[in-house]
Order: C-alpha cells, then structure tokens, then sequence
C-alpha cells in the first residue's frame, strides 16, 4: 500500500508540474491534452517520469511564432522534422533496458532540438509521449 501512495504521489507531482511549467496543445490540436515544456523543463520532467519508472515513448519538437506553439519542421522547415522522436520496446528487451534506453533516447533528443533552435535562434519546446 505505501509504495501505491509513493506511486501516486510521484505521478501527482509530474501532473502538477505540467499544469505549472506547460503549454497546452489544444490550440493547434484541437481536443488534445498533451502539454509542451521548455528544453530546460522537458529535462526536469525526465527526471519526474524516470522515478515513477514511466517510459518515454517518443516526444515532438515545437517552437513559437507570434505566441503560437507550431510543430518546429513547419516554422524552421522540413530538414528539421528528424528531431521528433519515438522509441519502441524491442521485442527481447527487458522492461528495465526499454526504460533506460527510452530515458536516454529522450534526453538526447532534447539536447539536440535545443541545439537547433539555439543555433536558429528560436524557442524550443518539447511534448513528451509517455506510455
């Protein structure tokens, strides 16, 4: 019973920070719920989803334009759609190496579409797809 609390406890926070830090998709995906974070707070989150043991199944890039998220390849042009990412359970893969491999997966893919949108000097925000 405690580690179930400890569970919803750590989920209720990672909910909480999304309500703080994010920015609804609703506006350009009409009926969604996903939030889209900083580069910076997409990394805390990472942090948040690795001690609840939450795999990250993929996450998509987006910038701003005049207060507007926009999926990042649309604003900075089609070379760009590669930084979206998705990471798939191989089929012998520990549930274990699958998490480790979808953290680190995730993590580079932030560092990179910030990279990008640092050297096109535009904002980067980052949507995690979480399973």
């Amino acid at each position: 019973m405690f580690l179930k609390y400890l569970s919803m406890k750590n989920i209720s926070t990672y909910l909480d920070f999304l309500k703080e830090k994010g920015k609804p998709l609703s506006e350009i995906n009409q009926g969604s719920d996903e939030i889209a974070l900083t580069a910076i707070d997409a990394l805390e989150a990472l942090a948040l989803l690795k001690d609840i043991q939450t795999p990250i199944l993929g996450g998509d890039i987006l910038s701003e334009e005049k207060n507007e998220l926009i999926y990042a390849y649309q604003l900075w042009g089609e070379e760009y759609y590669y930084l979206s990412w998705y990471c798939d359970k191989n089929e012998n893969e520990s549930k274990a190496d699958y998490l480790q491999r979808s953290y680190a997966l995730a993590r580079a893919g932030i560092i990179n579409a910030n990279k990008a949108a640092e050297q096109l000097k535009k904002k980067c925000y980052v949507v995690l797809v979480t399973g």
